[in-house]
């Protein structure tokens, strides 16, 4: 499973081990929501479509133009 920004290619990764999550337009880290797994983040953001997820390259966290893309 990978959860990308459509528009550029931009995946999801792991920081320090955990993929996280954070509420719109807020990049504080003690607001995030990390998760140990990639399907939990992207269960996560289902529920939550006004959150985004940190991606790179370029170490952005990505609001709009997500996709979850499952292993086939």
């Amino acid at each position: 499973m990978k959860i990308v920004k459509r528009s550029t290619g931009q995946e999801a990764v792991p920081v320090d081990g955990l993929y996280q999550c954070f509420p719109k337009s807020e990049n504080n880290r003690g607001k995030a929501v990390r998760f140990s797994t990639i399907e939990k983040a992207a269960a996560f953001l289902c529920e939550n479509v006004d959150w985004g997820i940190y991606m790179n390259p370029g170490g952005a966290l990505v609001y709009r133009d997500i996709a979850i893309e499952r292993d086939q």
